[in-house]
C-alpha cells in the first residue's frame, strides 16, 4: 500500500525538553490513524511536523513520497495545499463570512475561478449541516458550528491528508457529538486522515490504526481493539486505566 506519510528519525526539542524522539513513523493512503497520550507527550507537535509547521531539528519528512524538511518556503506552500488541518481554536478569519472563509485559499492560492470554489464550498456546507448558516459570521456561531465550518474549510482544498489537532478539546459537551459525527462521515471518503484526539469511544471505532505516545516515543502501535484490549506497554496500561475508567 503507498505511504502518503513518512517521518524518519524525527526529533524535536525546546530547550532542555525533548518533545519528540528519534520517531520513524509510515501512514498509508486512505488510512485512518488515531494518535493518543498524555498532555506534553508530543502529540500535537508530531501531528504539526507533518505539514511542516513545526520543522523537525533531526529527521525528515515525506509526504505523497516528496521529501519536505529542507525545501524552500515556496515549494512547501504548495504541498500544504493537499494538507488540511483543523485545530482545536476553530481558526476561521473572524471578519469574512463563512462562505468568504472557504472560498480564500482556493481562489488565491489554487487561483480558481470564485464561482467554482463557491460551488464545492457550499456542498462542503451541505455534508456539515450549515449551508444555511453561508452568510453567518463566525462569532454568530456556536463552537460546534465553528469546527464544522472548520471542517468545511479544509475539505474544500480537496486535500490528500487532513490533520486533526485534538478538534473537540475546546467545546463544550454537548456539541462534541455533533462534530464527532461530522468527522465520522468525513472519515468514510478515501483521504489519509491522522486524527490527536481524548476521545477514546471515537478512536475504537474510526480508527484502524492507534497510536500511543509517551515522552515523544511511539509506545503503543496496533488496531483500536489490541491496544484497548491487550496493550504491549505497561505505560499504556496505567494510561488507559485511568482514561477508560474517567469516560
Amino acid at each position: 500500500m503507498k505511504q502518503m506519510i513518512y517521518l524518519q528519525d524525527v526529533s524535536m526539542s525546546y530547550g532542555e525538553n525533548k518533545v519528540l524522539d528519534k520517531i520513524t513513523l509510515c501512514i498509508a493512503e486512505g488510512s485512518k490513524t488515531v494518535i493518543i497520550g498524555p498532555s506534553g507527550a508530543g502529540k500535537s507537535t508530531l501531528l504539526r511536523c507533518m505539514n511542516l509547521f513545526e520543522k523537525p531539528q533531526e529527521g525528515q519528512v515525506f509526504i505523497d513520497e516528496e521529501e519536505l524538511t529542507n525545501q524552500p518556503v515556496r515549494v512547501l506552500y504548495k504541498a500544504r495545499q493537499s494538507i488540511g488541518m483543523v485545530f482545536q481554536n476553530f481558526n476561521l478569519y473572524a471578519h469574512k463570512n463563512v462562505l468568504d472563509n472557504l472560498t480564500l485559499a482556493p481562489v488565491l492560492l489554487l487561483h480558481e475561478k470564485r464561482a467554482a470554489a463557491e460551488e464545492r464550498a457550499m456542498a462542503n456546507l451541505k455534508k456539515v449541516g450549515l449551508e444555511n448558516k453561508k452568510d453567518a459570521y463566525p462569532a454568530e456561531l456556536s463552537g460546534g458550528q465553528q469546527q464544522r465550518v472548520a471542517i468545511a474549510r479544509a475539505l474544500t482544498m480537496n486535500p490528500k491528508v487532513l490533520l486533526f489537532d485534538e478538534p473537540t478539546s475546546a467545546l463544550d459537551p454537548e456539541m462534541i457529538s455533533e462534530v464527532l459525527k461530522i468527522m465520522e462521515d468525513v472519515a468514510r471518503e478515501n483521504i489519509t486522515m491522522v486524527f490527536v484526539t481524548h476521545e477514546m469511544g471515537f478512536a475504537s471505532h474510526i480508527a484502524d490504526r492507534l497510536l500511543f505516545l509517551d515522552e515523544g516515543k511511539i509506545v503503543e502501535d496496533g488496531s483500536p481493539h489490541e491496544v484497548f484490549t491487550n496493550p504491549q506497554s505497561e505505560r499504556t496500561r496505567v494510561f488507559l486505566s485511568k482514561i477508560l475508567r474517567s469516560a
